[in-house]
């Protein structure tokens, strides 16, 4: 082994920890380009598809959770946007999933257009928070937050209306960076709303359409509380997606990032 003076080795042995260092603070920012990167392939790739979606509607009285509904869709995601019909309708429209469903808690965003905003057009700030375990995956965390300033997602309540700032965490599959959760938290929500918070959960899972493999968020819980204290909470799924291919040329103004709607009215 050569003889290194003391004063060399000293330096030397700063210099290694001065580059371990900056290779500690960029490798978080690395480890999300990859992912950022291979989710955007990933969208660019998704074919239009259409689903049944499955919501069964519940709220809270008291201690215990009385089951008010459930309501059947059919939804397409083209172009970056959800179309909605009703199951036994078949003809979609291009009116928001709150006109189709004209009382009671409904979302739209679950098909994949929420997602995209978030990862590829640099609507969230993201922050590599490490590892774990998530639902049987060894997955990577990304904390997120999105300002009101940046965000597009939109909370109606009983004629009242807003844009909200969220907040959540992304795990992807540690090796091959596919998505396998959403969580995010919608607390950041105009006072006049009258809407306290909104949660959801997004659960994907691997779906073959045109004969490519997809991950496709298959699960959605979604919870949203009242300033009267009034509990709602949404479980839907979506089940039977395939490539939607139409001779007509469906026309649509630009989508938002997703919403959500309350409203009191009495069944139809």
């Amino acid at each position: 082994m050569p003889f290194v003076p003391y004063r060399a080795r000293r330096t030397a042995g700063l210099m290694a920890v001065l580059l371990c260092s900056a290779i500690a603070a960029d490798a978080p920012d690395v480890l999300f380009q990859r992912v950022k990167s291979h989710m955007s392939e990933h969208l660019a790739n998704l074919p239009n598809y259409t689903c049944h979606e499955t919501i069964d509607r519940f709220a809270r009285s008291g201690d215990s959770f009385q089951h008010l509904d459930q309501v059947r869709l059919e939804v397409i995601f083209t172009g970056q946007q959800e179309l909605f019909s009703r199951t036994k309708d078949g003809r979609f429209q291009e009116q928001p999933v709150h006109q189709l469903v004209s009382w009671g808690t409904i979302s739209n965003g679950a098909l994949g257009s929420h997602i995209d905003r978030l990862v590829t057009q640099g609507e969230a700030e993201f922050k590599y928070s490490g590892t774990g375990k998530k639902d049987g995956h060894k997955a990577l965390r990304f904390d997120f937050i999105v300002p009101i300033e940046k965000s597009h997602f939109q909370v109606r309540h009983n004629g009242n209306e807003g844009i909200a700032g969220y907040k959540g965490t992304l795990w992807v599959d540690a090796e091959t960076y596919d998505p396998v959760r959403v969580d995010f938290k919608v607390d950041r929500i105009p006072s006049t709303v009258g809407v306290r918070r909104i949660e959801e959960s997004l659960r994907y899972q691997k779906l073959t359409i045109a004969k490519s493999d997809f991950y496709l968020p298959v699960r959605s819980d979604l919870a949203a509380t009242d300033q009267d204290g009034n509990y709602s909470l949404n479980l839907a799924k979506l089940e039977g997606c395939r490539e939607f291919t139409a001779d007509s040329v469906v026309q649509y103004k630009t989508p938002s990032q997703g919403s959500a709607a309350r409203d009191k009215e009495d069944h139809p």
